[in-house]
């Protein structure tokens, strides 16, 4: 769909959900989180939420990582930039980050009372396709190769941007 040409985009921009996400890993494992949500999406993913209203990403993160998991970190180095575009009457349009973040070996995460997730688990990396797919999937693997290759990917459904071709009208 191409955008309006006739609207200002600077003054009345379109609404747009800026989520966070974080690559946890130990060794050859990396956590993963069920999220039992209501519209139908990978039910496995990295834990992060959604950053509120002039949240930095960053805090944003730090802040659901607590809230959700009772972590208290810092995340580390921007991995990947994820362009999930709306779906009518599902979602709106999104850019989530995702960041590495440290955990101590002798910090386990817990899943809150009242937290959007359902379980934490510690998946090897081979594992990973066995509960994430589609979108959520191709983003987990491009954040794993940022992280092993110092590289940050741009992605647009979890696909890199420069696979995608030629915007066209």
């Amino acid at each position: 769909m191409s955008p309006d040409t006739t609207k200002n985009w600077f003054t009345d921009p379109p609404p747009r959900r800026v989520g966070v996400h974080d690559l946890i890993m130990r060794g050859q494992h990396l956590l993963m989180v069920s999220r039992p949500y209501k519209i139908k999406v990978s039910q496995w993913g990295l834990p992060g939420g959604s950053a509120g209203p002039d949240e930095l990403s960053r805090r944003a993160l730090s802040r659901t990582l607590d809230e959700r998991l009772g972590l208290r970190v810092t995340p580390g180095r921007w991995l990947a930039v994820d362009h999930v575009p709306a779906t009518p009457g599902k979602h709106v349009e999104g850019t989530n980050w995702v960041f590495e973040v440290q955990l101590p070996e002798n910090i386990e995460p817990a899943i809150a009372e009242g937290s959007s997730f359902g379980d934490a688990r510690w998946v090897g990396r081979t594992a990973v396709g066995e509960l994430a797919v589609d979108h959520a999937l191709r983003r987990i693997e491009r954040s794993l190769l940022a992280a092993e290759t110092g590289e940050v990917a741009e992605l647009h459904l979890g696909i890199p941007i420069q696979d995608i071709g030629p915007r066209r009208p």
